[in-house]
C-alpha cells in the first residue's frame, strides 16, 4: 500500500494546528522560511509601511490645522469689527473722566462763591443797623462806601481813631455801639499804620491781661503771640500789678527814659483815646 507523501509545508501547518498552545508566530515564521512566495509578500508589506505612516501624519496635521485656521479667521473678523469700537470706547471713557473732573471743579468753584456770598450777606446783616453810616441818604439816593464817614480804610478793614478820652472799658463800649471793637493788631504793617494816625498820644487797643495776670488776650479771646507783640522798651512792666490794659503810642517815656514807640501796659481806669476797627462793607 502506497503511503501518501506530505510536503514540509503542509507538515508545518499541521504541526501548528495540532499544537495550538505553541506560538502561532513561530509557525508562521517557519512557514515563511520554507515558502519563497511568503518571503516576497512580507518584503512588500514592510516597504509600504512608511507610506502608511506618512499618510497618517498628513491626516493628523490636517485635523490639527483646521481649528487653527478657524480661530485665525474668527480673530481676523473680530479684530476688524473691533477696530473702531475698541478705539472709540477708551476715548468715550476718557472723555467721561474729563467731564467728571470738570464738573467737580465747577462744583468746587460754585461752593467757594456760595461761601463768599454767605460771608458778604452776613457782613451786610451785621452792618444793617448802621446802614446810614455806610450808605447815607443824599438827594433821595443812598451812596454806599466800604467804611462809614470819618473812618480810615486799610485793605478790608475800617479804623476809627477816637479823640474822646475814656477809660478802657468805656472806650470798648463806644466801639461796640458802632458795630466795631477795640483794634486787634496782627502785623507790623498794621502797627505802623495805626501809629501814623495816632500821633504822639496814647490810644487804647483791644488787649488786656485783666483775667489772668501775664496772660494777654485780645478782645476776641485769642492769646497774644510773642512774634506779633510790639511792646515799647521794658514793657509790659505791670507797675505794682495794677496795669492790665494796653495802649499804643509813638513817644513813651518813663521819667527821663525814652521808651520809644509801641505798646505799654496802663491802669485800665485811665482816660485815653482809642482805636476801633470793623470789617469794611463788601461792595
Amino acid at each position: 500500500m502506497d503511503t501518501p507523501t506530505v510536503s514540509n509545508t503542509s507538515e508545518g501547518i499541521y504541526i501548528g494546528l495540532v499544537s495550538p498552545d505553541q506560538d502561532v508566530y513561530s509557525t508562521v515564521g517557519q512557514t515563511s522560511h520554507n515558502s519563497p512566495g511568503a518571503q516576497h509578500t512580507e518584503t512588500s508589506g514592510q516597504s509600504s509601511h512608511p507610506y502608511r505612516l506618512a499618510g497618517g501624519c498628513v491626516v493628523l496635521c490636517a485635523l490639527l490645522l483646521t481649528p487653527a485656521i478657524v480661530l485665525g479667521v474668527l480673530y481676523t473678523s473680530a479684530s476688524q469689527n473691533c477696530s473702531m469700537g475698541c478705539v472709540e470706547e477708551p476715548i468715550r471713557a476718557n472723555n467721561s473722566t474729563l467731564d467728571k473732573d470738570q464738573l467737580q471743579r465747577d462744583y468746587d468753584s460754585l461752593n467757594t462763591q456760595k461761601d463768599q456770598l454767605q460771608r458778604d450777606y452776613d457782613a451786610v446783616v451785621v452792618k444793617f443797623p448802621f446802614l446810614d453810616q455806610y450808605c447815607p441818604l443824599r438827594s433821595q439816593k443812598r451812596v454806599c462806601k466800604p467804611c462809614p464817614e470819618g473812618w480810615e480804610q486799610r485793605n478790608s478793614t475800617c479804623y476809627y481813631f477816637s479823640t474822646e478820652l475814656k477809660n478802657w472799658n468805656d472806650s470798648r463800649s463806644a466801639c461796640l455801639k458802632q458795630g466795631a471793637d477795640l483794634v486787634i493788631i496782627e502785623s507790623k504793617e498794621e502797627q505802623d499804620f495805626i501809629t501814623k494816625h495816632t500821633g504822639g498820644y496814647g490810644d487804647w487797643i483791644g488787649l488786656s491781661d485783666s483775667e489772668t495776670e501775664g496772660i494777654w488776650l485780645w478782645v476776641d479771646g485769642t492769646p497774644l503771640q510773642k512774634d506779633k507783640a510790639f511792646w515799647a522798651t521794658g514793657e509790659p512792666d505791670d507797675d505794682g500789678g495794677s496795669q492790665d490794659c494796653a495802649a499804643t503810642g509813638r513817644g513813651w517815656r518813663r521819667g527821663d527814659v525814652e521808651l520809644g514807640g509801641g505798646w505799654v501796659d496802663q491802669r485800665c481806669h485811665r482816660d485815653w483815646r482809642s482805636v476801633c476797627e470793623t470789617d469794611a462793607l463788601p461792595l
